[in-house]
């Protein structure tokens, strides 16, 4: 029953008064879970139902179908259960969390996205565990889109300090903010430039090929934007800035230095 909840509460999308307050119940669950007060063999169906271990999971992942059937404006009856769920310790709930972070922001709103879903996109950012942090990193731009431009620059100027602070320590999760980077900054705008190149610098100098070859592929995307190309300072204050060259054959990503031009790593057909 519990696995069919969900699915059955989406049914009544549609409906003015939305669906069963008992059915809303069910899903939000007990605020206790009976099988830590009681023996288990003296639950009750309805307590054997609140305590089942698959509960935390299956709310996860009916959360956004819920919460888009109730609308924004009642986000205030899930948020106590949603933030409960946000705190599990089992990976596969965090991860299922993280995924929908950006569809359940759509869902909600701006306001409740900047109150309540920040904070636990931060939390699971700074997750241990790597494929959380991916999954994180995946809703970023619906994100950015409910958020709007000015928060927008403030999560990723966050990630490159993340970055800086050695956070993404799996080398897929910095390729992905390379291969985003530039979707990021047509969503935000110019104002954030400067903080994504600063993002590509440490795509170059990433010391695992993969990062390194998408970072050269968001600056060839990048190269309508000046600000990327702007002069910037290297450890050791070597001054420097990215130019792309492209022709039929190949394109090239020159590393122009103060006193030499420098041709830095090539792919055919980009």
């Amino acid at each position: 029953m519990l696995e069919a909840l969900g699915e059955v509460i989406y049914t009544f999308r549609k409906d003015v008064d939305g669906p069963p307050e008992a059915l809303v119940h069910l899903f939000l669950g007990s605020k206790e879970d009976p099988s830590q007060t009681k023996d288990q063999h003296n639950l009750t169906p309805l307590e054997l139902f609140y305590s089942d271990p698959k509960r935390p999971l299956i709310c996860a992942f009916n959360f956004p179908a819920v919460a888009l059937t109730l609308g924004r404006r009642r986000w205030s009856e899930l948020r106590e259960t949603y933030f409960s769920l946000t705190t599990s310790l089992t990976c596969g709930v965090r991860r299922t969390l993280a995924a929908s972070l950006g569809e359940l922001a759509k869902i909600i709103g701006m306001d409740n996205t900047q109150k309540d879903l920040l904070s636990v996109w931060w939390l699971y950012i700074d997750s241990e565990d790597e494929s959380v942090r991916t999954k994180a990193l995946e809703s970023l731009y619906d994100i950015i889109g409910v958020v709007g431009n000015e928060m927008g620059r403030s999560l990723v100027q966050g990630l490159l300090t993340r970055w800086d602070g050695d956070t993404f320590r799996g080398w897929r999760e910095r390729e992905m903010v390379l291969k985003n980077i530039v979707s990021w900054v047509n969503r935000i705008g110019l104002g954030s430039a400067l903080v994504a190149r600063g993002l590509l610098l440490k795509g170059l100098e990433d010391n695992v090929a993969a990062v390194r070859e998408a970072a050269i592929v968001a600056v060839s995307f990048s190269f309508p934007f000046p600000c990327f190309c702007a002069p910037i300072v290297f450890p050791r204050s070597l001054r420097c800035g990215f130019y792309f060259h492209h022709s039929e054959r190949s394109s090239m990503i020159f590393v122009v230095t103060y006193d030499s031009w420098q041709p830095r790593q090539s792919i055919e057909d980009v």
